[in-house]
């Protein structure tokens, strides 16, 4: 299985013949504030920064451009408190304090030196210590002024563990001065660090605006120029870049590990529950639509709410004031329509006692025209949820069906910031000082399906035995896992002794995505093959295909029709690529005469050359020599069935015990229900959502 963990191998001898390497350190952390790596980058022009952890950095240099002593000069002639020092590539241990594991800062600072030639201005951005991936399409410019609001990136960054990934980074335009502000260079296009030099520009400053978040889908197949703008499809640019331009210094290898077991889900699961089924929990309280709007719209809303209810649920929804009996569908504006015209936000008023879910008239929700709509599926199944939070009891989900004879419980908690001036003097349950304190939220099921809430805060001395194990569960953990930036999203446990925490890791599955840039770029549906040679390859195929004749013989006649080069997207439509037969010939075209016409991506013949199925299901496996927490489960939660896109990475998640036994693979029925991710299988148990809708409650 191929995940985004890599190797890097490193030609030492030739990167010291080529480069210098300074280590800078400074007493404070505020780098941006006083420009100092940007200096080193403008000023003397390294090729790279990069920075370390605290108040260091690395800085890149072509050999000879800079001596030591001229740079120290320099710096510390405006910052008197920073430290200079030149690396000793040959000195292991230098390396190693320097560049961490694997030299991982020395690949990064490499692959931060890349440079996009000038014919393809605004691809790689150095930004004095990131790179960042740029595409024209990813700007968002002002259709009245013209000027650019937004400006979005995916920064490629190598984690600790080697591991390689693609993170969302989006500039907006910012008119007010502030430290860590951005310009497009009026000489090159790039976009760099605004410097004391730069007066009467149009600045960026990192953050969006609400509801504009910018998102690039994992992984889309539909076409090469879907495949080149998904994530997967620009980490295989990058690589191929990284080869072009650095082979001489660095190689980079995706690294295989073993292929984890499939958790075997029952057909009922597969399925999962059918719009009646829902209905059937809904009849139990009843549906009110409660229009707050009273608009034409909202009018609409309703009348396609009740037909939309009756016709898929066999429901039939009222329509009223909120009723603490019943499920409330309630329609209001967004927030941003509050906000414009300085109106009271009904998403805040205290619902405290009542069943809702809310549902906006500017948004768009009756989009499905072959079935029922996939927004109100979503909002159905919300109604069920807040009812089993209110009553204490699941319904949606038979948990009689674990048969595990155990109560479990699930546990989240969220920071609590310390106000400016309040006295911090928190003690975290390692012994380590700590400046914010934690709500903690529990959630206990019995075998029966019966749920019990409670919460609390640890700063209060007085917890009780169990709460205190918890609390030192998470503090344990994270404190343990901070360098590696793996998140404790959880904890669960049936015995207080054997507390499990899952852990986000920074480990993603990929497909193979040399092979299916490779077949995309083959198969684009622009490029042409001669007439010539596919008439001759028909004449060819048919001969071993005599009961194919009739369909053969109809190629033969649209093909002769064509112009003497014919369109690949032509060709599928000639064939019909649907059908076995055109399939045949598809892979005869290839193997005898070297042309593709489609890839098949999804077809299962090809699943060893793709890998796509590394993406799909819910696959395990336990790691007995994990370098951090010897013994531990690990996992991921990828789509239901093959298709053209995917819009979220398979992210690899780790369970630890902090007792004696791992229990977690008893929990693996938790995550295949479709109720939380809309016909999509849930990352955590789903016991979680619950508690996560608890907290929202509180």
């Amino acid at each position: 299985m191929l995940t985004n963990r890599i190797n890097v191998t490193y030609n030492i001898e030739n990167i010291d013949a080529d480069f210098d390497i300074f280590r800078v350190e400074k007493s404070n952390k505020d780098y941006y504030k006083y420009n100092i790596l940007d200096s080193a980058v403008y000023e003397f022009k390294a090729a790279a920064v990069q920075w370390t952890f605290g108040a260091t950095a690395l800085v890149l240099f072509r050999k000879g451009e800079v001596t030591e002593k001229q740079f120290k000069e320099s710096i510390t002639k405006e910052y008197e408190d920073v430290k200079i020092q030149k690396i000793d590539l040959f000195d292991s241990e230098q390396c190693n304090k320097c560049f961490y594991f694997e030299n991982r800062l020395l690949a990064q600072l490499l692959i931060n030196s890349m440079r996009t030639p000038k014919h393809e201005a605004f691809m790689y951005n150095n930004l004095t210590g990131k790179l960042f991936y740029h595409d024209p399409s990813w700007r968002h410019k002002d259709k009245l002024t013209g000027k650019v609001n937004f400006i979005r990136f995916l920064e490629i960054v190598i984690d600790p563990g080697m591991y390689l990934n693609l993170e969302h980074k989006t500039f907006k335009r910012y008119d007010r001065e502030s430290n860590g502000l951005y310009v497009i260079d009026s000489k090159t296009g790039e976009f760099r660090k605004k410097l004391k030099t730069d007066t009467n520009v149009i600045t960026y400053k990192e953050g969006s605006l609400p509801h504009n978040h910018f998102r690039v889908d994992n992984f889309d197949i539909s076409d090469i120029a879907h495949f080149r703008k998904s994530k997967m499809g620009v980490m295989e640019q990058f690589l191929r870049d990284v080869n072009d331009n650095l082979s001489k210094y660095m190689s980079i290898e995706i690294v295989e590990r073993e292929d984890a077991q499939e958790f075997d889900i029952s057909n009922l699961e597969k399925k999962g529950i059918s719009e009646l089924e829902y209905g059937e929990m809904l009849q139990k309280k009843g549906v009110v639509i409660v229009d707050e709007n009273n608009s034409e719209v909202s009018k609409d809303i309703v009348a396609k709410l009740q037909e939309e209810l009756e016709k898929y649920y066999h429901v039939k929804a009222a329509v009223g004031n909120l009723s603490e009996e019943a499920y409330n569908i309630r329609i209001i504006h967004d927030g941003e329509y509050y906000a414009e015209n300085e109106m009271h936000d009904p998403h805040s008023d205290n619902l405290k006692g009542y069943i809702v879910q809310h549902i906006t008239e500017e948004a768009e929700h009756f989009t499905n025209t072959k079935g029922s709509s996939p927004d109100i599926k979503k909002i159905v199944q919300e109604l069920i949820i807040k009812g089993d939070v209110r009553e204490r009891m699941i319904s949606i989900f038979d948990w009689e069906r674990l048969d595990s004879g155990k109560d479990w419980t699930f546990v989240l908690r969220k920071k609590i910031k310390t106000k400016y001036g309040e006295n911090a003097a928190h003690i975290n349950h390692v012994n380590k000082k700590a400046l914010n304190y934690f709500q903690y939220y529990r959630l206990k099921i019995d075998c029966n399906g019966e749920m019990k809430f409670d919460t609390f805060c640890d700063s209060n001395q007085d917890e009780a035995e169990e709460w205190n194990k918890i609390c030192y569960a998470y503090d344990f953990v994270e404190d343990k896992h901070r360098g590696a930036q793996n998140p404790v999203e959880g904890l669960m446990y049936s015995d207080i002794d054997n507390i499990h925490a899952i852990l986000l890791t920074r480990e993603k599955t990929l497909p193979n995505i040399s092979a299916l840039m490779n077949t995309l770029m083959e198969t684009d549906a622009k490029e042409r093959v001669s007439k010539e040679l596919l008439l001759e390859a028909i004449d060819d195929f048919e001969k071993d295909n005599i009961d194919s004749r009739e369909c053969i013989s109809e190629w033969k006649s649209k093909v002769a029709a064509e112009t003497e080069m014919i369109t690949k997207k032509a060709m599928k439509k000639i064939l019909n690529m649907r059908t076995g037969i055109a399939s045949k010939f598809n892979r005869f075209l290839h193997e005898k005469y070297g042309v593709w016409i489609d890839g098949e991506l999804r077809k299962g013949e090809f699943e060893a050359t793709y890998q796509i199925g590394n993406l799909l299901n819910i696959k395990y496996e336990y790691n007995e020599k994990d370098y951090l927490d010897g013994r531990t489960f690990v996992y991921y939660v990828g789509a239901k069935s093959k298709r053209l896109a995917y819009p979220n990475a398979c992210c690899m998640r780790k369970v630890i015990s902090l007792g004696e036994e791992l229990e977690y693979e008893e929990a693996l029925p938790l995550m295949a229900v479709e109720f939380v991710r809309n016909s999509q299988y849930t990352v955590l148990p789903f016991p979680f959502k619950y508690l996560r809708e608890y907290i929202e409650q509180c």
